[in-house]
């Protein structure tokens, strides 16, 4: 009689071990999917910036920075921020994602929370000392965030970059 419950508890702790690893093993699938989702729109959210970068570029110079911060304000042709399909946004969020366009100098990497080297001349006038450079910037900081509800709570995931107007 003590063989066999003995037997029967060893038997119940691998087979509760081996659900436990199961269920462990779904959960990190499942946060696994969820990156790489994040991953993929953040990635097509950059590409989608340096092309329309280029296009702006090209049909109008002049005009490049300030086209290409209208385009992610407020009303613009893509928006501050864009949702990621399978994704759900954090509490107290609208979207899963949003573009930030650098156009202060006098940020530094602290406040921006990457190393990009800032503060930068980002309007080539050999100071970084303006606060808007929306009207004659010629290389702009560009952050693409992603910040989502997951099955392990709430999960961020973020981009910086550079473009270049010239």
């Amino acid at each position: 009689m003590m063989e066999l419950s003995l037997a029967v508890t060893v038997l119940m702790v691998a087979l509760l071990a081996m659900s436990a690893s199961t269920l462990h093993t779904h959960s990190l699938r499942r946060q696994n999917r969820e990156r790489a989702v994040a991953q993929n729109a953040v990635r097509l959210i950059s590409e989608e910036i340096q092309a329309f970068s280029a296009r702006t570029l090209t049909a109008n110079p002049g005009q490049w920075s300030v086209d290409l911060v209208a385009a992610f304000e407020p009303g613009g042709a893509f928006g501050p921020s864009f949702d990621v399909t399978g994704l759900g946004p954090a509490d107290g969020e609208t979207a899963v994602g949003s573009v930030i366009v650098v156009t202060d100098e006098q940020l530094t990497d602290a406040q921006l929370g990457f190393e990009l080297g800032m503060p930068r001349d980002l309007d080539g006038d050999g100071e970084a000392d303006n606060d808007d450079v929306t009207t004659g910037a010629r290389i702009l900081p560009v952050i693409v965030r992603t910040r989502w509800k997951g099955v392990s709570g709430e999960v961020r995931l973020a981009h910086p970059f550079f473009i270049i107007g010239y």
